[in-house]
């Protein structure tokens, strides 16, 4: 009875172009697979010093795959740049991908250009969480405001995103992302939504500085050469060196706009076992709570991992989230044309 339920689930799951979890008795065959790959190649935009650890924890559990060789880490624009040349040149180097931007999965998967792959981990998620198996939310990062309180008195400290376009704020005292950061695209796809277009053309108006990454953004704050952080990755403000250096993290009164941060493993993986294993491990209990609340300090989708310390659990963030995910990904097309016109007008 049992044997012919599982071969049911798996035609229709074959019908719907979906692959099943593995069964106990497949996992080991897909750890040989894996051994005999040896290597899991990862493309992604994760940029915090404490990543290694996360690594390391994955080579000890299976000591077998190099996964750092084939790491790649960059702004989102720059990852899904690498990896367009790279499928136009038939000569895919990477496995899995993840970087904090929903529209390129939406994107890839619409053209069948990712593995299907449903984690067992996946029972631990909601269903918002993923799709088909195709990809899965590993790490959500909010947008929010920082100053330095050393040089800002808290009185003139904004409190809403509306608060970014007071006159004292003009002329190189905002600072923000560039548009290869996919936390700005979602940042600026979801103020233009809720507080309408209008308000992204005055905030350009205020001639915002530009820089590549939150890291950037957090030392000119840090060093009093910018007053407010307008484009933060919310987990950077709670960094102990930034709270230390006297960085304050604002959550704004109209709510956090969020960047999901799926993984997907791509249909053309060259090491697709350790792909699966690599992915198995990012979902796990143990991944989740060491990448998103050790590592990052950031938000995890899966069932029992609690909010970072010191933060906000994210209900109470009035999180900010696209409705009409087809708008979305267009936007997403032409965002770097758009931010362009905007703030390099």
């Amino acid at each position: 009875m049992i044997a012919l339920e599982r071969r049911h689930l798996l035609a229709a799951a074959v019908a719907a172009g979906i692959a099943p979890p593995l069964r106990a008795e497949e996992r080991p065959a897909v750890i040989e697979g894996a051994r005999k790959e040896g290597k899991v190649a990862f493309a992604n935009s994760i940029s915090v010093a404490g990543f290694p650890k996360f690594l390391q924890a994955f080579s000890a559990k299976y000591p077998f795959i190099d996964a750092t060789s084939g790491l790649y880490s960059a702004p989102t624009g720059r990852v899904l740049a690498r990896i367009d040349a790279e499928m136009k040149a038939r000569a895919l180097s990477f496995d899995v991908l993840h970087v904090a931007s929903l529209a390129p999965y939406l994107a890839m998967s619409r053209d069948g250009l990712l593995a299907d792959y449903l984690s067992a981990e996946l029972a631990a998620y909601p269903a918002e969480a993923h799709d088909r198996g195709q990809w899965t939310t590993a790490r959500i990062v909010g947008v929010i405001m920082a100053y330095n309180r050393n040089t800002l008195p808290v009185a003139m400290a904004p409190k809403s995103w509306s608060d970014l376009l007071r006159p004292e704020f003009k002329g190189r005292k905002l600072v923000i992302q560039d548009s290869a950061g996919g936390t700005c695209f979602n940042q600026m796809y979801l103020l233009g939504q809720k507080l309408g277009q209008d308000y992204l053309r005055r905030l350009a108006d205020q001639k915002p500085i530009v820089v590549a990454t939150t890291p950037q953004l957090i030392d000119l704050l840090v060093r009093n050469e910018a007053m407010i952080g307008a484009t933060v990755d919310h987990y950077r403000a709670f960094e102990p060196d930034a709270v230390k250096a006297g960085i304050v993290g604002v959550y704004p009164t109209e709510g956090m706009p969020l960047a999901t941060a799926p993984i997907a493993i791509f249909r053309d993986a060259p090491h697709p076992n350790a792909a699966r294993l690599f992915v198995d491990f990012v979902l796990s209990a143990e991944g989740q709570t060491l990448l998103d609340t050790t590592i990052f300090g950031v938000y995890s989708m899966r069932r029992g991992v609690p909010a970072p310390v010191g933060q906000l659990p994210l209900e109470q963030t009035r999180p900010l989230v696209p409705t009409d995910l087809a708008d979305y990904e267009r936007a997403a097309a032409k965002f770097p044309e758009t931010f362009d016109d905007l703030f390099h007008a």
